[in-house]
């Protein structure tokens, strides 16, 4: 054997917080509707931590996402057998799985030994006594009536996990029914949207899949103190937003020469912050404004020396005067769940 080959292999030790951000830009393609390269970026990560279990689940997500089922179930059976996270959401996920490729014994064997066990929690136990029973009925008979019953019993887990207690699974209730062109879905969507009790982010996921069904119901929406009445069909999506593309703008000509790794986590804080409003614009009404606020927030989080000069010839504002819209990026960014925390919940 070579002497390289009697070195024990090393662990590449990542430089600080990258994991953590090869995490969020996965999370963000995602919600961009760009799975293939948050897929890469998750097996970036797993480079790092393959055992981590927030890589684990996204690697899992993109796998969906990507209509390779039968590799997201790999996934997922070893997140159950490993006790990464949680069981009983990682079941949820797994069953659905199963379901729609139509592994109908497996859900039966499983969700007999599950259910055996007498500890199944109230949140999950009629979605999975639903799903028990209608894949026994799929062993016993696939006749074209049950084909029917299989879309009507999917569904009506998706519409369930939309209702969910977990941000986790409503996440991937909405995903499920992205998927579902029926007035039924769209009910259930806007009922979502206008429970104010339900996350902002987790909101405006919901109303963008309207928007992208063009549905033409009016809707009712509150968020951070402001409401109105839209037409989702009617509506931008938000990375769309001619606001939003205007402040873009801004950071661009500032930073894309200068400091191009500062731009992308600005550009990640701005959209993480215009997805929270959707579908409202920041106040005021001022794009230039709201540039100079998000490159002040993230660059003294970075602990970088900021621009003064350029923030009071662009903004017209001082450092000082712009403070309280700083605090209200600080607000809404901690009120709203983040893709990083849905998964570490997971």
């Amino acid at each position: 054997m070579s002497e390289k080959g009697n070195k024990p292999t090393s662990k590449i030790i990542p430089y600080p917080g990258l994991v953590r951000r090869l995490i969020e830009k996965g999370m963000d393609s995602l919600k961009e509707k760009n799975p293939q390269y948050a897929y890469q970026l998750f097996k970036e990560a797993s480079n790092y931590e393959p055992d981590h279990p927030q890589v684990r689940f996204g690697i899992v997500l993109c796998l969906v996402e990507l209509g390779r089922l039968e590799e997201a179930v790999e996934m997922t059976t070893a997140l159950l057998h490993e006790d990464i996270g949680d069981y009983y959401d990682n079941l949820q996920v797994h069953i659905s799985l199963l379901v729609q490729l139509s592994r109908y014994h497996e859900v039966v064997e499983l969700l007999d030994a599950v259910l055996s066990e007498n500890r199944l929690p109230a949140n999950h136990a009629e979605s999975f006594y639903q799903l028990l029973h209608f894949s026994r009925q799929m062993i016993a008979d696939d006749s074209s009536l049950l084909q029917i019953e299989e879309t009507l019993v999917v569904n009506e887990h998706a519409l369930s996990m939309l209702h969910s207690e977990k941000v986790s699974l409503q996440w991937q209730g909405l995903q499920l029914l992205e998927k579902i062109e029926e007035e039924y879905a769209h009910d259930a969507l806007i009922a979502f949207i206008e429970n104010t009790e339900n996350d902002d982010l987790l909101r405006s996921i919901a109303l963008e899949i309207l928007h992208n069904h063009q549905v033409k119901k009016v809707i009712h929406i509150e968020k951070f103190s402001r409401s109105k009445e839209v037409s989702p069909k009617e509506l931008f999506t938000v990375y769309n937003s001619p606001f939003g593309q205007e402040v873009s703008q801004v950071l661009e000509d500032f930073l894309e020469s200068e400091n191009p790794n500062l731009l992308e986590m600005i550009s990640q804080l701005v959209w993480s912050h215009f997805y929270a409003l959707y579908p409202f614009n920041p106040i005021p009404n001022t794009p230039k404004v709201w540039a100079c606020c998000f490159y002040l927030v993230m660059a003294q989080r970075m602990g970088i020396d900021v621009d003064n000069e350029w923030v009071e010839k662009t903004s017209n504002h001082t450092v000082e005067q712009l403070m309280p819209y700083l605090k209200e990026i600080e607000d809404v960014e901690s009120s709203t769940f983040s893709m990083f925390d849905f998964i570490h919940k997971s």
